[in-house]
């Protein structure tokens, strides 16, 4: 896979640089539909959204409830920005890879591939010192050599990727143009080196699976971020991969429906994860609670602009479970599912009783059974699932306005990074934890949120510089 993605990186600065057209790889331009998503693209590239842009940026968290959380955990540096300790010492513990002191060896290989993709902004020579004694600690198993050469490939992957970038830090670009692939597989292997999480690949199935996961956990966060992605001409971009270049709604729909029907394949059909893809469904999910509580991408912001773009997404087919390979032939046209595959979600209510800016809301929603277990037996705060899937539900329905709805998040989300790393420890990242946190992102996909959220981010589809959201 990290050679894969090291040829197609090479081509793609052939590309750039003008020595071939490409075979593998081409630079194309994207095509817009006369629809509602097509009009916030036409916004952003009228400057609607004045130049403004979050992703690659390290955020803190002044609050003094993550400050508590930090604080408990002895973070500091690099360690305590919250999207790197979500990540790290959140996100790669859910994974439940080991049940001993190697699952913290494990965090210390994503620490260590977070403060490598962030060392321009967060680091230093002694830290960078200090991080290679953390990584060659004597006298390893086998199986944590192999996960620490995993993340080697992966970090030499990165390595090529920004190097490339660097020579490019001055290419204009419209925010018009994106990357597409000819080989369905050859994307695939790519996107998964692309991902950040090769630590944990022997924890994935075999085979085919296991890559498609892998590729997966890039897939879902790239969602939220279509219009970076496009102001910046990132060679990454996998929705755009999969539409073939395309930001016509419709064509986005299609590719939100297959992302879905691969995240539902790590599902038994009774909506509960399969065993043999407990890691790779926890890292999935992860990732998107890892997105939605930090502002490298401005998840809510994007939502704000178009929740009505939920009922377009559930309107197609989003409990069908399927492979890479059935959703899409090598080429990438999307097909149908084979009918066999198909999930059924055991919900029931979960009551919901919060308060925004003084204005009491309450009700109830229908969620899968295990994401109702968990807040009802405390395993999962009520908080999470309110911050999560209440307040984007009730924007969707009307019942809070915008405005109210983004200064909530924007004053809570220091409170959300404190009662995820909270929670995961004080549930011990049990089962019943995980279970209830797959059936939260989960509800969110099913609901269409993140169809509405990748929309909105083509605000962000202005004209910019290639690689521009980072300094190299």
């Amino acid at each position: 896979m990290a050679h894969t993605g090291r040829e197609l990186l090479e081509e793609i600065r052939a590309v750039r640089e003008g020595r071939t057209a490409g075979s593998r790889v081409q630079r194309s331009l994207v095509s817009v539909g006369r629809d509602r998503v097509g009009g916030i693209w036409e916004q952003a590239q009228a400057g609607a959204n004045a130049g403004r842009s979050t992703k690659s940026k390290l955020g803190t968290c002044p609050a003094s409830p993550w400050r508590a959380v930090a604080d408990s955990f002895g973070l500091s540096g690099a360690a305590a920005y919250p999207n790197v300790s979500v990540g790290a010492w959140w996100m790669a513990t859910l994974s439940g890879d080991y049940r001993d002191w190697r699952q913290a060896y494990v965090s210390t290989l994503d620490y260590a591939f977070y403060f490598e993709y962030n060392i321009d902004q967060a680091g230093n020579d002694r830290t960078n010192r200090e991080l290679e004694l953390l990584w060659d600690m004597p006298d390893l198993g086998a199986d944590l050599q192999t996960r620490r050469l995993h993340m080697a490939c992966e970090m030499a992957y990165f390595d090529t990727k920004r190097r490339n970038e660097a020579r490019q830090r001055d290419s204009w670009t419209t925010g018009s143009y994106t990357w597409t692939y000819s080989d369905r597989d050859d994307w695939r292997d790519s996107k998964a080196s692309d991902s950040g999480i090769f630590g944990h690949y022997l924890s994935f199935d075999e085979g085919i699976p296991g890559r498609d996961d892998m590729m997966l956990t890039g897939l879902v966060n790239d969602w939220s971020d279509i219009g970076a992605d496009l102001r910046h001409e990132e060679s990454g971009q996998s929705v755009l991969a999969m539409t073939r270049g395309s930001i016509v709604q419709e064509d986005l729909l299609d590719a939100y429906e297959r992302t879905v029907w691969m995240m539902n394949a790590q599902l038994r059909p009774t909506a509960y994860t399969k065993d043999s893809r407990y890691s790779a469904a926890a890292l999935t999910a992860a990732t998107c609670v890892w997105q939605m509580c930090n502002h490298r991408q401005d998840v809510w912001r994007y939502y704000a602009l178009a929740p009505d773009l939920c009922r377009a997404a559930t309107g197609r087919d989003l409990y069908a479970a399927a492979q890479l390979a059935d959703s899409y032939t090598s080429t990438l046209t999307p097909v149908a599912p084979p009918a066999q595959g198909r999930i059924t979600v055991p919900r029931r209510p979960l009551p919901y009783d919060l308060r925004v800016a003084g204005v009491r809301y309450s009700g109830e929603y229908e969620v899968h059974e295990a994401l109702a277990d968990g807040v009802e037996t405390g395993v999962l705060p009520k908080a999470m699932f309110e911050y999560g899937l209440v307040l984007p539900l009730l924007l969707r329905d009307g019942r809070i306005s915008p405005e109210r709805f983004l200064r909530h998040m924007d004053l809570t989300y220091c409170d959300h990074f404190a009662q995820v790393v909270s929670s995961g420890y004080r549930s011990g990242f049990s089962a019943d934890y995980h279970t209830a946190v797959v059936g939260l992102v989960w509800e969110q996909w099913w609901q269409g949120i993140w169809f509405a959220v990748g929309a909105g981010s083509l605000i962000e589809a202005q004209p910019g510089v290639v690689a521009a959201d980072r300094s190299h």
